[in-house]
């Protein structure tokens, strides 16, 4: 597999720095070849996973995502939500809707710590959710972030290819998703159902693993797709499993930004060019 390369040199991410929100210690860089093991981000609330980098307290169990100890204190204007909505960072999320729960516009799940808040429109998004990437690209195909509830966007259809229950109390098409086309036909993968799948690879410990070439993934991913949004016969052609293997490694970059792994964010930025056949 050959990656595209890309002129823009990305900034490291300092070695050491201090946040508001814990004043006390300094926090150190622990790298991806340093981690290994999963952690839940003290500022959002949300897992980490293993070989991701993080910022640590070496005086106290504490860790942020790096996407959460980096993130700016305004996110001005995203590209899902039109008419001007902005959105600043807040360390504790805001009362909860009258539902008695309050859930990130972009995944559903609920906001429990760090989140970017628009107050004009009532909207959240945790801090890893507002790094996925508009686009993707795996040489011919190319999967684009379409939105759900927000104001001027499109909806998602209710199932997606990686659908396998009933979903949540509001529907995951009115969330975010990804859209792309095979062989003349439209497939969505919502982000809520590619957040789960990846958190259970994390689970069963083979989400990082190259040495068998993902074959776990493969397997599971290749029945979803089968039985989802893609049920049409002559599905096992080598085509069809040069798309299953795209399918896959798009779930490790998507749930990698997911997951605070900035590695993923930016082969998500620079894209993948895979050979034929």
């Amino acid at each position: 597999m050959k990656v595209k390369r890309s002129n823009d040199t990305p900034t490291p991410a300092p070695a050491e720095i201090s946040h508001p929100f814990h004043p006390a210690h300094s926090l150190k860089l622990v790298t991806a070849a340093e981690a290994v093991d999963e952690f839940v981000c003290d500022g959002c609330k949300e897992h980490g996973a293993d070989r991701c980098s993080r910022y640590t307290c070496e005086a106290c169990d504490f860790d942020l995502h790096s996407t959460c100890a980096l993130a700016a204190d305004v996110l001005p204007e995203h590209a899902l939500f039109k008419g001007g909505a902005s959105f600043v960072l807040l360390h504790e999320p805001p009362p909860p809707d009258p539902g008695g729960r309050r859930v990130c516009d972009a995944c559903g799940d609920e906001v429990l710590g760090f989140v970017y808040h628009c107050y004009d429109s009532d909207l959240d998004i945790h801090p890893c959710c507002a790094c996925l990437p508009g686009r993707i690209a795996f040489g011919d195909i190319a999967f684009e972030l379409c939105g759900g509830g927000g104001a001027g966007s499109s909806r998602a259809p209710r199932r997606c290819a990686f659908c396998t229950g009933p979903g949540r109390s509001r529907p995951r098409g009115e969330f975010w998703s990804y859209r792309s086309d095979y062989d003349g036909e439209a497939m969505y993968l919502h982000v809520a159902c590619v957040k789960e799948k990846t958190y259970e690879s994390l689970t069963a410990g083979h989400f990082h693993r190259t040495h068998d070439g993902g074959g776990k993934n493969m397997k599971v991913m290749r029945a979803s797709v089968l039985n989802g949004a893609l049920q049409k016969k002559g599905r096992t052609s080598t085509a069809f499993q040069r798309f299953l293997k795209i399918v896959f490694f798009f779930v490790r970059v998507v749930g990698g930004v997911l997951f605070g792994d900035p590695t993923a964010m930016a082969v998500a930025l620079v894209g993948f060019v895979f050979p034929n056949g």
